[in-house]
């Protein structure tokens, strides 16, 4: 019997408030949509297993608010992450300008 190899890969979802952050990540995870506009409070996180080969993969997948710009979501909540997703809305260019913001902001506290 082999054994099947387990990752945990910490995600971290960034980009300004209300650009549907905790949307998409609901339809991923749970494959549910909700009309309705709800703030995040503070940082939330999910999970979603996947089988790619023969390896066990776990995203922990964490929801930021958005209005908490750059340095103010502080250090702990980067800790450990693997790679973050960046979202924009595509009718706001503002929230599109601010994505280098975001990312530059990742790099530098997970350094």
């Amino acid at each position: 019997m082999s054994m099947r190899r387990r990752t945990l890969l910490k995600v971290i979802v960034l980009g300004d408030s209300g650009v549907g952050k905790t949307s998409l990540m609901n339809q991923y995870v749970h494959k549910k949509f909700s009309q309705q506009y709800k703030a995040t409070i503070g940082a939330d996180f999910v999970t979603k297993e996947l089988q790619i080969d023969d390896r066990l993969v776990t995203l922990q997948i964490w929801d930021t608010a958005g209005q908490e710009r750059f340095q103010s979501l502080g250090v702990a909540f980067y800790r450990g992450a693997d790679c973050c997703v960046l979202v924009y809305d595509v009718n706001v260019m503002r929230s599109f300008d601010n994505l280098d913001n975001w990312h530059e902001e990742f790099l530098k506290q997970v350094e």
